[in-house]
């Protein structure tokens, strides 16, 4: 079931973030409906102080703690024909690529597709929306990534670039992911900007893709 979050308002989270600092900004086109109640959040698991949100944390999917800056020119050295796989993750010659920095709603975890709601009620499935706009900004055009170590799953964690646009951007920017603020602060800006256009999942009740894992994991 999906998480109704509308106890949290869109000032919450900004109140948050003013305490933290912002990095450069890197725009898409997700889904957007117009709602006049407050913009849903994620859920509240989001730490509050010191280093908390870089280290101590496991994730079913990734344990991403190599970006939180912005200010180094990155080491593209892997490049090539991308496959995408969801969201957040893609392979380029055989190598599988989880980005790093952002989380997306899953489109094929164990068989299931995340599904969010929106204003009006409907139910769509964002998993697949997640995955249908990361092709749509790469648009068959050579990839390019950093690597910045591996996962315990031995996938690389990278910030990847399609034509010079930074694709994690684009897709937390159209509200087809989310700025993973419990591992970097890197896509935070992003964030803040598609919570306030309520475009993509922002536009209605959502439930973080971790917990939505959580939840849908054949494992617990």
């Amino acid at each position: 079931m999906l998480k109704n979050n509308k106890n949290k308002t869109l000032f919450t989270i900004i109140s948050f973030l003013i305490f933290l600092p912002f990095g450069q900004s890197q725009e898409g086109d997700g889904e957007r409906e117009t709602d006049t109640g407050p913009s849903p959040i994620q859920s509240g698991s989001i730490p509050m102080s010191g280093n908390d949100y870089i280290y101590g944390y496991g994730d079913t999917t990734l344990d991403d703690k190599y970006l939180n800056r912005k200010d180094q020119m990155p080491n593209l050295n892997i490049t090539g024909t991308a496959k995408v796989i969801d969201g957040d993750t893609i392979t380029i010659n055989g190598t599988k690529i989880r980005f790093s920095g952002i989380d997306a709603p899953e489109s094929h975890f164990y068989g299931q597709t995340q599904y969010c709601q929106k204003p009006n009620g409907k139910i769509w499935a964002c998993g697949k929306k997640a995955t249908a706009k990361l092709k749509e900004l790469i648009n068959n055009q050579e990839v390019q990534c950093t690597d910045e170590g591996r996962d315990k799953y031995d996938r690389t964690l990278s910030v990847c670039y399609a034509n010079g646009v930074d694709l994690q951007s684009e897709m937390v920017k159209s509200g087809m992911a989310i700025a993973y603020l419990k591992y970097s602060r890197r896509y935070e800006n992003e964030m803040v900007e598609a919570m306030t256009n309520r475009v993509g999942i922002w536009s209605g009740n959502f439930l973080d893709p971790e917990d939505w894992r959580k939840e849908n994991s054949r494992r617990n």
